[in-house]
């Protein structure tokens, strides 16, 4: 049955790859020899099978290789061969190091190991002076199953480090490790499925790609970032639908600067490795660890590993270590071959060494949310849009009004608690403008796209109870086949109120009009034009007159607002050949004085935030992520819909985000808020004085 299980997984991937690539005996002759350049002493128990480097933080010549030696704990060793270090205080099957990790008032490498005696994860530390290794953890990470393979990566995004863990049974444990004291701590983000036979892994620092094995079924990718989809694409599989034989077991990734970072896996039926460009996926070839240096040839590895840092004569572009289960009569060992030998009998360009103790830069600057709300009762993707409302007479009592877009509207206070739930049909987006005439007094009217109704719904806001109230004169349908995205629009030229409308299926915007009769609120359109495809977030500019539209797999176009605007437009930023990634999604603006400040996207195929000056040409800013708030608890924005930011919120400003992904504990979605001057910090934007 797992057999049959396998090949179907196989043949369900096969059939979204191009045409298979047998194995031959042929292409397993043609595999270049690779000499091994030096080995290390075999095993103290014959119980080992995995390797990693650890780098000096000062002198790379001073590097060690640490093996795992099952019951008999971990050993580390000198590039000479030497056996420097032994700790027994456990038994190890698989070790990773982690460069620069910050604790206990210092910057130092860590060494995270899978210790199979007390079932879990375990933190060491290696004093570069003595090369003692010794514990560092403030508890054994309980995975709640054996682990079977163990990578590491540290987020250029948040800075934070994960430690993925491959348990038996099919899955590959998320663990963020932190600081607790003098201590290393952690804590499980998420699982992510990846089959029966899930193994190895290693991820490439500057893609933040996750590759992990299912050893009878192939390599496969993910993204890293906890807060992105476990969606898995193959890299290769097993024959006939792939080129590696049978199994694959241990892989390694040499990071590039250039962005050509290779993968390395051990097809361990044919004896040989095989080796990816990573990013691309194109194959780039075989080769095989041959006799040489005095040391026997490897036919049977496990763990591997690979640095690109120059460690000394003949490991001057890194090395590749292999743990060598078949070594001859003697238990296992780790295997070193120069990386240049491979480079040179694949027939790559000579590899330039890199130090892979620096961090890439990000794309994005980071911002941590200090509030999120209570979560939307529905599960699945439900909650999608906020609007923030400043009360002008006290800031702290502002609220945010959202949408749950599978029963209606949320009101929240600043604290994250809900005031209000308001079931009225399938709300998608929520606006609101102040001083709307009514009654006789000026009120906050609050529109929203009702799909339920295929209708647009209208509320008056009562400051006093901090609730909303149902105001529409009648029903008023907007004939569109499927209302979605909405915003409003206040004319500083005409001081008449407008809320845009458009529909998901075509992209189609329609405009209306309100206005008051009798304590009620109607509604006409005025207007109509299509933006040509699939288009929500909008956001208007009331003292320009613009309307700003995201086109979702497009990009940011600017539209004159006013009712007789027409259909011409303006391009501020594409996903083809620009800066953006789709789907582009939910917009703001951040409203400084005299027509200074900033409108904001929701970047969300990137996972991030775009910003635009607000004054045309709309220049770029800049990227901003939301990322995890450990000390306050609070989990990242991911995937997120809808956005808004008020600059005349408490503090300078607040910005508004629906998180997608509500992860850490795993939630129903809700919505984060983060003070505006986190972002401004960032992103070190203009000083310019909220309105």
């Amino acid at each position: 049955m797992i057999r049959h299980a396998l090949l179907a997984t196989i043949l369900l991937v096969a059939a979204c790859r191009p045409t298979p690539v047998p194995q031959t005996e042929s292409s397993v002759a043609s595999s270049a020899a690779v000499p091994v350049a030096a080995e290390l002493p075999a095993s103290l128990e014959d119980d080992g099978n995995d390797v990693a480097f650890w780098l000096h933080p000062a002198d790379a010549a001073q590097s060690l290789l640490l093996a795992s030696a099952g019951t008999a704990g971990l050993e580390a060793f000198a590039l000479d061969g030497r056996r420097v270090a032994h700790f027994n205080d456990g038994e190890f099957d698989y070790v990773a190091v982690a460069e620069g990790f910050e604790f206990g008032g210092r910057t130092a490498p860590i060494v995270v190991g899978y210790d199979r005696r007390d079932g879990g994860l375990r933190i060491l530390t290696v004093d570069p002076a003595t090369r003692a290794i010794g514990n560092a953890g403030a508890r054994v990470l309980d995975t709640g199953g054996e682990v079977v393979g163990l990578c590491l990566w540290r987020s250029p995004n948040s800075g934070s480090q994960y430690a993925f863990a491959a348990v038996d049974g099919g899955t590959l444990q998320q663990w963020q490790l932190f600081a607790r004291g003098d201590r290393v701590d952690g804590r499980l983000v998420r699982s992510i499925p990846v089959g029966a036979g899930a193994g190895y892994c290693a991820v490439d620092p500057g893609t933040g790609t996750l590759y992990a094995t299912e050893e009878a079924v192939g390599i496969w990718r993910f993204a890293a970032e906890p807060e992105t989809d476990a969606e898995r694409q193959a890299l290769d599989l097993v024959v006939p639908f792939g080129r590696i034989a049978e199994e694959v077991k241990g892989i390694a990734l040499r990071p590039a600067a250039d962005g050509q970072a290779l993968l390395v896996a051990s097809d361990v039926a044919a004896g040989r490795f095989l080796a990816w460009r990573a990013a691309s996926g194109e194959f780039v070839g075989a080769f095989t660890l041959a006799a040489g240096g005095g040391s026997d040839g490897v036919e049977e590895a496990e763990g591997l590993a690979i640095t690109p840092l120059a460690l000394g004569p003949g490991y001057e572009a890194g090395a590749l270590a292999v743990f060598d289960e078949d070594n001859g009569e003697e238990g296992g060992n780790v295997k070193l071959v120069g990386w240049s030998a491979i480079a040179a009998a694949l027939g790559l360009p000579a590899a330039t060494p890199s130090d892979p103790r620096q961090l890439p830069a990000s794309s994005a600057s980071a911002v941590r949310p200090t509030v999120e709300t209570e979560p939307v009762p529905d599960y699945g993707d439900a909650a999608d849009d906020p609007a923030i409302w400043v009360d002008p007479r006290d800031p702290a009592r502002s609220l945010i009004i959202a949408t749950n877009k599978k029963r209606g509207l949320v009101v929240y206070d600043l604290d994250g608690q809900v005031l209000q739930s308001l079931n009225d049909g399938r709300m998608n987006n929520v606006d609101l403008r102040d001083g709307f005439p009514l009654a006789d007094r000026a009120t906050t009217i609050v529109a929203a796209s009702n799909r339920t109704k295929k209708s647009l719904s209208l509320y008056r806001l009562d400051p006093a109870t901090r609730k909303l109230v149902d105001v529409a004169a009648e029903l008023v349908p907007t004939g569109l086949a499927d209302p979605y995205g909405l915003c409003m629009y206040r004319s500083a030229k005409s001081g008449r109120y407008y809320v845009f409308i458009n529909d998901s299926e075509d992209g189609t915007f329609r405009q209306w009009e309100l206005a008051a009769t009798g304590g009620r609120v109607t509604a006409k359109p005025v207007r109509d034009f299509t933006v040509g495809s699939q288009a929500e977030g909008c956001v208007a500019d009331d003292d320009s007159g613009v309307l700003f539209v995201a086109e979702e797999d497009v990009g940011l176009w600017r539209y004159n607002a006013e009712p007789d605007g027409g259909a011409e437009r303006t391009a501020i930023d594409t996903v083809e050949g620009g800066r953006l990634t789709d789907d582009v999604e939910g917009l703001a603006l951040y409203l400084g004085a005299a027509g200074a400040g900033y409108l904001v996207a929701s970047n969300q195929g990137a996972d991030n935030y775009a910003v635009y000056r607000r004054a045309p040409p709309n220049e770029f800013v800049g990227f901003f992520s939301v990322v995890a708030n450990d000390a306050a608890g609070i989990d990242g924005v991911s995937e997120t819909d809808g956005l808004d930011v008020a600059s005349g919120a408490p503090g300078g400003g607040l910005f508004v985000a629906q998180d997608g992904r509500n992860i850490s504990p795993a939630e129903r979605q809700n919505f984060k808020l983060v003070p505006w001057a986190a972002i401004a910090g960032a992103l070190g934007l203009d000083g310019a004085p909220p309105r």
